[in-house]
């Protein structure tokens, strides 16, 4: 049984290095869009949402296995490796196109920024108990991106609007 349900506002979400990027807090959350040169495809970039975290309630240290990242991305974007934190601890990944470590998983593409569904929604395999305070790291890379007309493709964008976690 639920407990206690979290949400983070997407326009938490900051890039780990904003070289290479524009990024846009607004109020439908961040949105950020790979920066290049001339027939110079930019490199993957991580991004990171904090969780509002509840550790202990009524003397209860809570658990997580469900968290949710809510995005869209444009047709030359996508969302290949997702990692888990709980404090400066790794609990879980799912990386696209690295081996080892963690489950696998397939890119992440599309619009799954409105609701709920079996693309942003991260179970992990079994359930975790809260240490510090969770958080969502994932990588944002180009995907065929159109590099002949700098500095920006229009198709090359990241929304996230909102990420979360059932605690019980």
């Amino acid at each position: 049984m639920i407990k206690h349900a979290s949400w983070a506002h997407g326009n938490a979400m900051v890039p780990e290095l904003q070289s290479g990027l524009l990024v846009r807090h607004w109020g439908g959350g961040t949105q950020i869009q790979f920066t290049f040169g001339l027939n110079q495809t930019p490199p993957a970039a991580w991004c990171h949402i904090p969780i509002p975290t509840p550790v202990i309630v009524n003397d209860v240290r809570l658990r997580v296995q469900t968290l949710f990242l809510l995005f869209k991305t444009g047709q030359h974007a996508a969302i290949d490796n997702v990692h888990i934190f709980d404090g400066p601890n790794r609990i879980h990944t799912w990386d696209a196109n690295i081996g080892g470590g963690g489950s696998s998983a397939g890119r992440r593409t599309g619009d799954h920024s409105r609701g709920t569904d079996p693309v942003n929604t991260l179970t992990l395999p079994n359930p975790h108990s809260v240490a510090f305070g969770m958080s969502i790291a994932f990588t944002f890379v180009p995907v065929a991106l159109s590099t002949a007309s700098p500095p920006v493709d229009p198709e090359g964008t990241l929304l996230i609007t909102a990420a979360g976690a059932d605690f019980f």
